[in-house]
């Protein structure tokens, strides 16, 4: 798939590798804007992109882990209204990016 048309939360069918053959980024790596702008800096035009990726937030996760991050975003987000949908949609959206740096 063409890099333009590549959104975060994709998940990357094989690795990307460097001219040698290096690996730069793993398959099975869920796509994150970082990701996207260091292939572009690296004149990377194309990656393979797996089709039927179930969502980001899906993936199976540590519950000591997901609960961690989820405390630490209940302080950030604790002045906001968490009934609202933009604030709901935020807090998935920082969660989602939380996760998968690491």
């Amino acid at each position: 798939m063409r890099l333009d048309d590549i959104t975060t939360g994709m998940l990357l069918a094989k690795d990307v590798c460097d001219p040698n053959g290096n690996p730069l980024i793993r398959a099975g790596t869920i796509v994150t804007g970082r990701h996207i702008r260091a292939l572009k800096s690296w004149g990377i035009g194309e990656i393979a992109i797996q089709s039927d990726a179930p969502p980001p937030a899906m993936a199976p996760r540590d519950p000591a882990e997901l609960a961690e991050l989820k405390a630490m975003l209940d302080v950030q987000f604790s002045l906001s209204n968490p009934e609202h949908p933009a604030m709901r949609a935020l807090y998935d959206i920082c969660l989602e990016r939380a996760l998968s740096q690491r």
